[in-house]
């Protein structure tokens, strides 16, 4: 592996090692795991869930501004369609209409007569409205009265043809007429209902834009049902076919208005969206992220009430195992910390009084002296102790502790019991049973067992104390590592006409090679070298993982039964 892989890694594991020696930053770490997952769990959910209720609240807001901005101009038309009606009831208007088309003087000057006063009249009307760029009045002669208009009327037949279409409407178009929209509608003669002049109206291009002026030139268009672009911003697209942009970007707001028939088209950027959605994300994730902090400072503060005492308790049991005996000062708890540091106070104390003891007797043999009665201590002594313990147990009336005071007593008299190392696997199988009810009240209902043996094979010699190591170690290394309910199964079949033993667990599994149990692997071991050096090495014991979880170790013993003469 390269240096530069290497270096960074070792200096990784430094670290950790030298951060993961102290419990206060463990629990530190462990705070922040716990509280920074369900934080960005939340905000993560808060940020999606919030982005598709403002996408369909921006939507929603974007919908009403469409259909009030269509409202407020179909308001404009239908103001300039009522002002038109108006014209076309003038009576100066009518009248001079009516004699251009009854009179029989078809002469210039005639007409430039009555023209003065109806171009004022429709100066007038113009007037009323910020909307109307100009007035024609085509009488029944093709002659045009205009009210102020700078351009010529143009396309003459187009206009008498969109009017005629719908003759008792007021019809809106688009028209090439410097990009302007117009209304047209005839004149009839009431006697004879004959056509006797055509009032045309042209809107101001800009004025209609300066309508809808917070929008872009690219955001709001005015079309007519084929897609003709009537009004925008951008006069230049005026005339032109609506186009969508082609981009997954865009969104495209329609409504049609009732009263024109015109399409109104509203686009705006997904973008926007985002926008206000970070903008309440960011504020979300800075009062989450003040939040964390007073709440970690708070942590801090709590937590270092909790592991001074044990640093404290942990550097003074340092220099205790150094012979230097201090007791801890100011606890101010009173919890289970608290009462570890008083505990450890009384067990200075009553070190210190030992000492301070065995000093005075004889400083220079205490050493021998505890050596002589280390060596007086033996199983014979704890057996009867333990006997009396569970007299006086049964005297107060207690009934776990003798029950438990009996099991541990009937392991050491089976253990300090004479006669044979080799026994009947029915005794071994009974020591089990004892050591088993034994953790069953460490344990409880975490621990179950099933001993499946039958009885012919309950005669077979087996090695003392071979199946109580196995036992421990399948409660120790598997069951005590799990939170389920452990079983141990005990089984034994022939195989090849040899003794299979088998012990199985649904705990964690084994892992010889883990640094966590280096005992496990010797205690094993231990006993593989025991049958062989009994048996030779065809055999001894093998682990292998169960189907489902859990281990399974498998002693191979040979059949050996005992001898009528032979102690049990």
């Amino acid at each position: 592996m390269p240096l530069f892989f290497t270096i960074p890694r070792k200096l990784i594991r430094s670290l950790w090692r030298v951060f993961a020696s102290k419990l206060f930053n463990k629990m530190i770490l462990l705070y922040s795991v716990l509280t920074l997952l369900p934080l960005i769990l939340v905000i993560s959910v808060f940020y999606y869930r919030s982005t598709a209720i403002l996408e369909t609240k921006i939507t929603d807001s974007k919908k009403q501004s469409l259909v009030e901005m269509v409202d407020k101009i179909d308001g404009y038309l239908r103001d300039v369609t009522l002002q038109a009606a108006q014209i076309q009831r003038d009576d100066s208007i009518a009248t001079a209409l009516r004699e251009d088309f009854t009179s029989t003087d078809k002469n210039q000057e005639s007409f430039t007569s009555r023209g003065k006063r109806v171009n004022e009249r429709l100066s007038e009307w113009k007037l009323r409205s910020e909307f109307i760029d100009a007035i024609y009045l085509v009488n029944a002669n093709q002659q045009v009265y205009y009210a102020d208009s700078e351009y010529k009327l143009e396309s003459m037949l187009a206009l008498e043809a969109m009017a005629h279409e719908k003759p008792e409407a007021f019809v809106w178009a688009p028209f090439n007429d410097h990009n302007r929209l117009v209304g047209a509608k005839e004149m009839l003669h009431e006697p004879t209902g004959k056509k006797i002049g055509l009032l045309i109206v042209m809107l101001n291009p800009e004025r209609i834009a300066k309508a809808y002026s917070t929008y872009g030139s690219q955001e709001f268009f005015m079309t007519n049902a084929g897609g003709l672009i009537l009004s925008n911003a951008n006069q230049q697209q005026i005339g032109t076919r609506f186009r969508l942009p082609d981009t997954k970007n865009t969104v495209l707001l329609e409504r049609v208005s009732d009263y024109s028939g015109f399409r109104f088209i509203s686009l705006f950027s997904k973008s926007s969206f985002h926008e206000e959605i970070d903008s309440l994300a960011f504020f979300a994730l800075f009062i989450t992220a003040v939040t964390g902090l007073l709440v970690l400072i708070l942590t801090v503060i709590i937590l270092r009430r909790v592991t001074t005492p044990i640093a404290r308790l942990s550097n003074l049991m340092g220099k205790a195992q150094k012979e230097i005996y201090e007791k801890i000062d100011n606890i101010k708890t009173i919890d289970e910390v608290g009462r570890l540091c008083v505990s450890f106070n009384h067990l200075i104390t009553d070190i210190q009084n030992l000492i301070e003891k065995v000093y005075k007797v004889d400083l220079l043999n205490k050493e021998a002296e505890l050596k002589m009665i280390k060596a007086q201590i033996n199983p014979h002594f704890l057996y009867n102790t333990l006997e009396s313990v569970n007299i006086m147990a049964k005297e107060l009336g207690s009934t776990a502790i003798p029950d438990m005071i009996r099991l541990l007593a009937a392991i050491f008299r089976f253990s300090i019991s004479p006669g044979s190392d080799l026994i009947p696997l029915k005794n071994e199988l009974q020591f089990v049973l004892y050591y088993l009810q034994l953790a069953k009240y460490r344990y409880k209902e975490r621990l179950t067992w099933t001993i499946d043996v039958s009885e012919e094979l309950q005669q077979v010699i087996v090695p003392k104390l071979i199946l109580q190591p196995l036992v421990e170690n399948a409660i120790i290394h598997g069951i005590d590592l799990i939170q389920e309910q452990g079983i141990i199964k005990i089984s034994a079949y022939l195989h090849e006409y040899d003794l299979i033993v088998e012990i199985q667990d649904n705990g964690a599994g084994l892992n010889l090679s883990s640094k966590d149990h280096p005992s496990l692997g010797i205690g094993l071991n231990n006993v593989k070298q025991r049958i062989q050096l009994l048996y030779g090495r065809r055999y001894g014991l093998t682990i292998e993982p169960a189907l489902d979880c859990g281990t399974i170790v498998r002693l191979r013993l040979p059949i050996n039964l005992m001898k009528d003469d032979e102690p049990q």
